[in-house]
């Protein structure tokens, strides 16, 4: 039975550049073979949306291979955007993580210091005597973790025996149709239609899946005219349409964003689920937990601090429970406050959600 090729991502520092391309050229076997393909971001195309195409090829890997450095550790693309997906990835079992001690660094006490490193003992590969004995110890590790999921994929079925043929002495029973059990579902109370809402996630466009939130929300309660929402709408929200919300973005997200996510963490933060308003307290541990604020002022984009730094963007975005950001009316005034508060509590006092 032919084995299927699994995709190799290369997470790495571009400081470790000419290491990756010696690792490279021992996986070309592998390659040839047909076993592995593998992507870097120097593949990337020039005028391509770079974040974008990282992202895509990270979150369809079947092995993700951390290049590991001080500079690999040092880079907070690396070492917490691409970690932090890699590490979902792994735990969730849709991707192996196989991490690669490249230079003698500090990496014990990382996410991923509890994985079997190479090569043997961990030991770096520059303080190896022959670099090459070292990759091809690296080599044989990469295809001992092939072989465990390729043999997870394939599950041999034994030969049915030959039975004679017997007629059978009960009524036939007539096929059923199957039963739907998709869990995304876009089922609405108020007919409103997910599908550009989930084609939008599933593309991971979360600012304008974000944006689309909005509308559809304000739509489903009525309020599209006034743009806020009031007490009464919040309590009558329909939760066949939050849930559909809900279960879309966390789909899509990994688990990152959701309803239900930044649920979680407003009852961590304190926050009660009785439609009540939040302390103060509760209301700063959320937004800190969040990023919703930074040094005290709302975050919102777009804004010049994400302009200026796109780290800084990038950091905000993998943050968990970002996702749907509260939007307000203009300004910062009382009122505008009051409809935060109450968005926060549509979100969090639905018991079904």
């Amino acid at each position: 039975m032919s084995k299927s090729s699994l995709s190799v991502f290369f997470s790495y520092s571009h400081k470790d550049e000419n290491l990756r391309d010696e690792l490279a050229e021992h996986l070309a076997t592998l390659k040839r073979n047909g076993e592995i393909s593998a992507w870097h971001d120097r593949e990337i195309a020039a005028g391509s949306d770079w974040a974008k195409a990282i992202d895509d090829n990270l979150m369809t890997a079947d092995v993700i291979l951390l290049l590991i450095s001080s500079a690999f550790l040092a880079s907070d693309y690396c070492s917490e955007i691409e970690l932090n997906q890699a590490i979902a990835r792994h735990n969730s079992g849709e991707a192996r993580i196989i991490p690669i001690i490249l230079r003698p660094c500090d990496w014990e006490d990382t996410l991923f210091g509890r994985l079997h490193a190479l090569p043997k003992n961990a030991k770096p590969i520059t303080k190896w005597d022959d670099k090459d004995e070292a990759f091809t110890d690296v080599v044989k590790g990469i295809k001992r973790a092939i072989a465990e999921m390729q043999k997870a994929k394939t599950i041999p079925v034994a030969p049915v025996p030959t039975a004679p043929k017997v007629e059978p002495v009960v009524e036939r029973v007539k096929p059923q149709p199957p039963v739907n059990v998709n869990p995304l579902e876009l089922r609405s109370a108020k007919g409103i239609d997910y599908r550009e809402l989930e084609k939008l996630l599933k593309a991971k466009e979360w600012q304008k899946a974000d944006e689309l939130t909005d509308r559809l929300m304000l739509k489903a309660s009525g309020r599209e005219k006034e743009g806020w929402f009031d007490l009464d709408s919040i309590k009558k929200f329909p939760c066949e349409d939050l849930q559909t919300i809900d279960r879309l973005w966390v789909h899509y997200s990994n688990g990152l964003y959701g309803f239900s996510v930044q649920k979680d963490i407003y009852v961590e933060c304190g926050g009660k689920l009785d439609f009540s308003s939040p302390s103060s307290e509760t209301w700063d541990k959320f937004c800190d937990r969040t990023a919703w604020k930074s040094e005290g002022k709302w975050v919102d984009y777009p804004n010049p601090f994400f302009k200026s730094n796109f780290m800084n963007f990038m950091n905000f975005m993998n943050i968990k429970g970002y996702f749907p950001k509260v939007k307000g009316l203009e300004g910062e005034g009382e009122r505008w406050l009051e409809w935060v508060r109450g968005r926060v509590l549509l979100l969090f006092s639905h018991q079904d959600l």
